[in-house]
């Protein structure tokens, strides 16, 4: 039977953790192409070049009582007093799910943006930015 995916089928995983309160996620994935066109063709000629990723998504702000908040544990990797090092990458995993069938683009990033704040009359959520380093660790889209 076809499926048509929508946002109820988008998870994202941060380091192995379903973030349960996910409102959006997007990745753009870009391929610099080197010309190698010689003196003399007469068409320009390309071969690939470096790739990257990147993208965003927006988490609400929250509390669920036992102390976890997703959007807290994304903004700390950004956020903070000590700078950031090498070795605060995240594992991101950007899934759009079928029942038992996981659709999945992994990859790790530095989370390279964090934002949030409150408005009355509205949910207080963050939004933040990430930048791939590597390549993808999985795709199986």
């Amino acid at each position: 039977m076809a499926k048509v995916y929508t946002g109820r089928d988008g998870r994202l995983l941060l380091d192995g953790t379903e973030q349960i309160k996910v409102t959006n996620w997007s990745m753009t994935g870009n391929l610099e192409t080197l010309e190698t066109t010689s003196l003399g063709d007469s068409q320009r000629t390309y071969a690939p070049g470096v790739q990257e990723f990147n993208g965003s998504a927006t988490l609400l702000y929250y509390n669920d009582g036992t102390g976890r908040n997703d959007a807290a544990t994304a903004l700390k990797k950004v956020l903070r007093i000590s700078g950031v090092t090498d070795s605060d990458t995240v594992t991101l995993r950007l899934r759009l799910t079928d029942g038992s069938t996981d659709q999945d683009i992994a990859l790790t990033a530095y989370i390279t943006s964090a934002s949030f704040g409150a408005s009355v009359g509205e949910v207080s959520s963050a939004q933040i930015s990430f930048q791939g380093t590597g390549a993808l660790t999985a795709v199986t889209i």
